[in-house]
């Protein structure tokens, strides 16, 4: 056989390889698509997904549609809840977005989502389950805001960026004309809640975290609460990235200045701008895998990840979580080093839409149970003092 057919014969059998394990990782799971597109609440079937289509000038990064998916209860409860899904803070960053081949070569998988997976249904469990009878949301309504724009939610820029062989590119960074639209929807689709849990997970932690005030501040009646789950990223660039990158317009538009713990600014400025009594909620995965790896990424940092490395980051978002617990009303955390992998030394990365969310305990307490508790029984406390250091707050 001459050495040109085997070339042929092999590359052939690697590409159908790729086919096959894609298949398969596509397949392993039914994939969950909206049952309808409709931008009327009262059409809606209980605990379906529905797509809602915004149009205007709402885009993903890479140009491709945007839209919302909402599911109606049976009760005046709402959860407005803004999606994870990586980073962009650069030309470089941006030139690498998740792709669902990335997983299927394995290393890096990619910085952020440059439009909305199809399978991104499929993968929303946990407390987006409120159909579960043990879900403390059960019967509640739920708008997602999917996030495929790399910029926190907030961004408002068109980005002509090259990439390493020359080629150029447009980064949509167009996160805030995305949220306005939506809540443009919501306002005019969901009249006053009872109780508004506004949330978000990863870098929806942040962005949920940022728009709240505006949220709430067409929600006054409502019993406010405010969750951010697993969004810490500490970096020196974030103003810069916020006001160039992004063309954020950040101050102008939150109320405050941006910080490198951005997260810690925008949960102190909430504390001020929310409805008095809002209750501030945080939860964290105390050696969180995920935020490592992002928040190295972002200081350029390209050393390995060793326990030292490790420890850093924890120490520095519990500090984090300290100074809001000690300064900041009606806020209460969880922390837990739930999941623990022994031999790295990381914890997973989020519990809101996952398994974990039921799953995760710490102290003997369950998150879903703490959370559930924040919101349904008037029974605020933290949990995992131990890794600050310091006494929890009294259970109220």
């Amino acid at each position: 056989m001459s050495r040109m057919k085997k070339i042929t014969i092999f590359t052939g059998i690697g590409l159908l390889s790729v086919v096959v394990i894609a298949i398969v990782a596509v397949n392993a799971f039914v994939i969950q698509r909206p049952v309808t597109t409709t931008p009327v609440i009262a059409e809606a079937k209980p605990y379906e997904w529905n797509k809602v289509k915004l149009g205007g000038n709402t885009l993903s990064s890479d140009g491709s549609e945007y839209f919302i998916w909402t599911k109606t209860g049976e009760s005046n409860n709402w959860i407005i809840f803004f999606s994870g899904g990586g980073v962009s803070w650069d030309a470089r960053s941006a030139a690498h977005p998740i792709k669902i081949m990335n997983f299927i070569k394995g290393g890096d998988t990619g910085n952020y989502f440059a439009d909305i997976p199809f399978y991104m249904l499929t993968l929303l469990g946990g407390m987006m389950d409120t159909d579960k009878p043990d879900n403390p949301f059960h019967g509640w309504n739920v708008v997602y805001l999917p996030y495929s724009t790399g910029d926190f939610h907030i961004g408002n820029r068109a980005a002509t960026y090259s990439r390493e062989d020359g080629r150029t590119f447009t980064m949509r960074y167009n996160g805030r004309t995305n949220v306005r639209s939506s809540l443009d929807w919501i306002y005019a689709n969901v009249a006053k809640p009872d109780k508004l849990l506004i949330a978000g997970e990863s870098a929806g932690g942040f962005g949920s975290a940022f728009w709240a005030p505006e949220i709430a501040s067409h929600y006054r009646d409502s019993e406010i609460f405010q969750y951010a789950d697993s969004s810490f990223l500490k970096s020196d660039k974030w103003p810069q990235v916020m006001k160039q990158e992004w063309d954020s317009d950040f101050t102008a538009t939150f109320g405050y200045e941006p910080e490198a713990d951005i997260i810690r600014a925008a949960f102190r400025a909430d504390g001020r701008l929310l409805p008095a009594g809002t209750v501030l909620l945080q939860a964290y995965s105390v050696y969180d895998e995920i935020l490592i790896h992002f928040q190295n990424k972002i200081n350029d940092y390209n050393g390995p990840r060793d326990q030292k490395l490790i420890k850093e980051w924890s120490e520095e978002m519990r500090q984090s979580v300290a100074a809001l617990a000690a300064t900041v009303p009606n806020y209460y955390y969880y922390l837990t080093d739930y999941g623990l992998n022994a031999e790295n030394g990381t914890t997973p990365h989020t519990f809101s839409t996952r398994e974990t969310f039921y799953q995760a305990e710490q102290d003997g307490v369950k998150l879903v149970k703490w959370l559930g508790d924040a919101v349904n029984q008037q029974k605020r406390y933290s949990v995992g003092s131990e890794f600050l250091g310091t006494t929890a707050p009294a259970q109220e």
